[in-house]
């Protein structure tokens, strides 16, 4: 046996760097747009709950499995646990909420650079071979063009209303 620790291709790795980043970007979208004048709904609450679960649930593996390529991973608990919930997030300061965005970003960030370094693993020919082999049916076909990171969604200031007065 190896050093105990599951064994995943780097095509897996790469994949599941890719999920984890769009499960993230998800999760930013629960708040982006401010909560300041938002009525929180109930199942708001379970959803947005469930998602820091399942990002918690998935932050070891990720952690194990992108090994040196993610710099700080702590820091993606950290976000993790200032959102405990939709309500508490409302509750937050304007400047404590704009903190909680900027931490949030600096982790996606971290995440695309290291999609970015294991993409750059792949030896040259599956790289090319990935971008113009046909793609089973329901999957997209990857553009010829070198793969970007996903764009970051953009912060919405806590409160529009503030800002005007």
């Amino acid at each position: 046996m190896g050093s105990g620790k599951p064994y995943m291709t780097l095509q897996e790795r790469i994949d599941l760097c890719k999920d984890y980043t769009r499960l993230w970007a998800d999760f930013f979208k629960t708040f982006s747009e401010g909560l300041e004048h938002k009525k929180i709904l109930h199942n708001e609450e379970v959803i947005f709950g469930q998602m820091v679960s399942l990002l918690a649930f998935k932050h070891y593996k990720i952690t194990e499995m992108m090994e040196k390529h993610l710099p700080d991973p702590d820091g993606i608990l950290e976000v993790l646990c200032e959102a405990a919930s939709l309500q508490h997030l409302k509750e937050l300061s304007e400047a404590q909420f704009s903190k909680f965005q900027v931490n949030w970003h600096t982790q996606f960030i971290a995440m695309n650079k290291c999609l970015g370094k294991l993409i750059i693993e792949l030896p040259t020919e599956k790289r090319t071979e990935r971008r113009s082999s046909p793609q089973p049916a329901g999957k997209t076909q990857v553009s010829k063009e070198p793969q970007k990171p996903a764009p970051a969604p953009t912060p919405s200031p806590k409160s529009n209303v503030q800002k005007q007065k």
